[in-house]
C-alpha cells in the first residue's frame, strides 16, 4: 500500500480539501483510496504532525493543540503515536485498498527541521510501500494576511505589525521545499501553487485530484472553509481579548469568550473589510522573497515567467 500525504502549508486551502476528504470517504473508497483520520473527529490529522515531533525525541507544547488530541506529557504523546502506528500497520494489513490518502497543515507547521521531518518519513515508510508528499504555496502577501487572520481567531492578542515582523522571515518557500525534496527525495515531493494561473482549471480541488490520482467527477464539493476574518472582526476579537482571555488554561476555547464574540458579532457589517498592507509592506515582502520564489520557480515551475502571477 503506498501513501499520499497532503502536508499543508498553512491557509493553502488545506482546511477546504480536508473537508472534501472527510465528505467523500465512501467516493474514495470505490476509487481504491483510504482516507482514515486516527481520531474521526480531528479531520486536520495532527498524529501525523506529532509522530514527526515525538519519534526525533521531541515534545509537542501547543496548549489548544494538546487539548484537541487529549495528550499531555511526553509520555501520553509516545503512547498516543504508538497507538497510531497500530492503527496503521493493522490497516495496512486489512484494508483492500491501494493507496492511504491523508492530509495535515500541522506537518508543515511542526516539522520544520531536518530531524522531525526524516522521522515523519522514516516512520512512514516503516509502514508503507511507498511515500509521496504534496505541498502547496501561496503567494507570501496573502500568506501574511491570511495567517495573521488565523492567529486572532485561535484568540492570540497580537498586532498585525508584530505578526508582520515574526512572519517575514518564514515564508522561504524554496527553503522549505528545498529541505523536505532533500530528504524524502524529489521525486517523493510535489510543489504546486495555490494559484489560478497554475492550479488545473484554476481550481485547488481539481488540482490536488489531479496530483492525487483522484476521479473528482463523483466527489461532492462542500461548502469554502475556514474563510478569513474580516478587517471589523479582527478589531473585535482583539477589543474582547483585552477583557475575557479566548483560552482556558487547559487550552480549550473558552465557551464565554466565543460566546459573547458570537452576540457581538451580529452587529459588524456583512460581508465587511478585508485588512489591507501598506504599499511599503508589500514591497518588502517581495523584495525579501525574490531570490528564494525565482529558485523555486526555476526548480518547479520553469515554464512560467514569474512564480506567482501575482509577483
Amino acid at each position: 500500500m503506498k501513501a499520499i500525504i497532503h502536508i499543508g502549508t498553512p491557509k493553502s486551502g488545506t482546511t477546504t480539501l480536508q473537508s472534501v476528504l472527510a465528505l467523500n470517504r465512501t467516493a474514495l473508497t470505490a476509487q481504491g483510496i483510504r482516507y482514515e483520520p486516527f481520531d474521526p473527529s480531528n479531520v486536520a490529522q495532527m498524529e501525523l504532525g506529532l509522530a514527526g515531533i515525538n519519534r526525533s525525541g521531541g515534545t509537542l507544547t501547543t496548549p489548544n493543540k494538546l487539548h484537541a488530541m487529549q495528550v499531555g506529557d511526553r509520555d501520553s504523546q509516545t503512547a498516543y503515536v504508538n497507538r497510531f502506528e497500530a492503527m496503521l500497520r493493522d490497516g495496512v494489513a486489512r484494508w483492500p485498498e491501494h493507496t492511504y490518502l491523508a492530509s495535515s497543515e500541522q506537518i508543515h507547521a511542526w516539522l520544520s527541521g531536518r530531524a522531525r521531518i526524516k522521522a515523519l518519513d522514516t516512520f512512514l515508510r516503516g509502514i508503507f510501500d511507498e511515500v509521496r508528499y504534496v505541498v502547496y504555496y501561496r503567494p507570501q502577501e496573502e500568506f501574511m494576511v491570511s495567517t495573521y487572520s488565523e492567529r486572532i481567531r485561535r484568540g492570540e492578542m497580537i498586532t498585525f505589525e508584530d505578526h508582520f515582523a515574526e512572519r517575514l522571515d518564514r515564508m522561504d518557500f524554496f527553503g522549505k521545499a528545498s529541505l523536505w525534496s532533500e530528504i524524502v527525495g524529489p521525486e517523493n515531493l510535489t510543489v504546486r501553487l495555490l494559484d489560478r494561473g497554475v492550479m488545473k482549471n484554476g481550481d485547488l480541488l481539481d488540482d490536488f485530484c489531479a496530483v492525487t490520482g483522484v476521479d473528482r467527477a463523483p466527489l461532492q464539493t462542500p461548502p469554502r472553509m475556514n474563510v478569513s476574518l474580516s478587517a471589523e472582526e479582527m478589531e473585535l476579537y482583539l477589543k474582547l481579548g483585552k477583557r475575557i482571555s479566548a483560552r482556558l488554561k487547559s487550552g480549550a476555547p473558552n465557551p464565554i469568550f466565543f460566546g459573547l464574540l458570537g452576540l457581538l458579532k451580529r452587529r459588524l457589517p456583512k460581508p465587511g473589510n478585508r485588512i489591507q498592507m501598506t504599499e511599503a509592506q508589500r514591497a518588502e515582502i517581495r523584495a525579501h522573497n525574490a531570490a528564494g520564489n525565482e529558485r523555486l520557480r526555476l526548480a518547479h515551475f520553469p515554464d512560467r515567467e514569474t512564480l506567482f502571477s501575482t509577483s
